[in-house]
C-alpha cells in the first residue's frame, strides 16, 4: 500500500503555486486547448484519442522525442507514467526497473536526479525526460494523463501548479486515495478514477474525488449497467485499444477494426487509448464513428 506525503512537500507545492505578484504561469490556455477541455467535460461528444506512453512507434516511449510524435499525431490526451526521484524530482518512465527502456541496470525506486540525467533511453541520446520537460512540450497542443508510479503527489503537483497547468493535466491512479491526496493540494484538478470488476465498487472508487473528470475501465468491469453509471456522473469513460484492437488498425484490417471500435463504442467509451493515435483517427473516420 502506498503511503501518502507530509507536511514537508505540501509546502513545496504551495511556495511552486503562481502568486499575484509572481510573473505569468508559463503555460495559459488557447483555443485548442479550450475546446478539448470542454470536451473532456462532455461525456456524450467526440471519441478522445489518448497516446500511450507519447507517440512512441518512432521514438523511444515516455521520452522527449515521444511527446514530439504525438502532438504531430494530433492526440487529444497523451499519456505518460509519472515517478520521482529520491531527491524530489519528478520524471517520466514506465518500468520499476532501468533495464529494459535504459542503458542502466536495476531498479529505479532509489535513483538520484544525477543518476537519471546519467542514463540514455535505448535507442536514443536522450536522458529519461522530468515532468516538466514533457510538460513544456505539451503546453496549448494536448492534455496530458499523469499515469502516477508513486504516491508522491505534491512534487508532481508542484510542477504541474508552478506551469500554470493545473487544467490541462489529468491525475490519474488505480488507488483513489493518492488521487485524493492530489486533490487536497489542488481542488479541481481533473481525476479519472479505475474502475475493475474485481474491486471496489464506483460509488466507493469515487468517494471524495467528485467531479470525477474520467472513469478508466475495461472489457470486464464496463456492463452496460456500469456505464450507464458513469455517463450519469457526468464522466467521460476510458478503455484501450492495446492489443488485439490496435493489431488489426496496424494490420489494415478494415473489418476487424470497425467491429472492435464499435463495441468499445457501445460500452459508452469516450476515451480510447492506442499506441497508434493516426490509425485509431483514421479508422474512426473510416467506421464513421465521431472521433474526428
Amino acid at each position: 500500500m502506498k503511503t501518502l506525503l507530509g507536511a514537508g512537500l505540501v509546502a513545496a507545492l504551495a511556495l511552486a503555486a503562481p502568486t499575484a505578484w509572481a510573473a505569468e504561469p508559463f503555460c495559459g490556455t488557447n483555443p485548442h486547448i479550450a475546446r478539448l477541455q470542454a470536451e473532456r467535460a462532455d461525456p456524450s461528444g467526440r471519441i478522445l484519442i489518448a497516446a500511450h506512453r507519447g507517440g512512441h512507434l518512432v521514438a523511444p516511449e515516455n521520452s522527449r522525442a515521444a511527446m514530439d510524435e504525438a502532438i504531430a499525431e494530433k492526440a487529444d490526451i497523451i499519456e505518460i507514467d509519472v515517478r520521482v526521484t529520491t531527491d524530489g524530482v519528478p520524471y517520466v518512465m514506465h518500468d520499476r526497473t532501468l533495464d529494459r527502456t535504459t542503458d542502466g541496470t536495476g531498479p529505479n525506486a532509489q535513483i538520484t536526479y544525477a543518476q537519471l540525467r546519467a542514463l540514455h533511453l535505448k535507442g536514443s541520446a536522450e536522458s529519461p525526460p522530468t515532468l516538466q520537460e514533457l510538460l513544456v512540450k505539451s503546453c496549448g497542443k494536448a492534455l496530458v494523463d499523469l499515469d502516477m508510479k508513486t504516491d508522491k503527489v505534491a512534487p508532481v503537483l508542484a510542477v504541474v501548479e508552478g506551469l500554470g497547468m493545473a487544467e490541462q493535466v489529468i491525475l490519474f491512479d488505480s488507488e483513489s486515495e493518492t488521487l485524493r491526496a492530489g486533490r487536497r493540494l489542488v481542488p479541481g484538478l481533473p481525476v479519472m478514477t479505475r474502475l475493475r470488476a474485481d474491486g471496489p465498487a464506483l460509488e466507493e472508487i469515487n468517494r471524495g474525488l467528485a467531479p470525477v473528470a474520467i472513469v478508466h475501465g475495461d472489457s470486464t468491469s464496463l456492463t452496460r449497467a456500469a456505464s450507464a453509471v458513469i455517463a450519469a456522473l457526468p464522466a467521460r469513460i476510458w478503455a484501450n485499444a492495446l492489443g488485439d484492437t490496435d493489431t488489426a488498425m496496424a494490420q489494415g484490417d478494415d473489418a476487424e477494426t470497425c467491429r472492435r471500435l464499435a463495441d468499445l463504442r457501445i460500452m459508452g467509451v469516450s476515451v480510447i487509448q492506442t499506441d497508434y493515435p493516426a490509425a485509431l483517427r483514421k479508422g474512426l473516420h473510416q467506421c464513421r464513428i465521431p472521433g474526428d
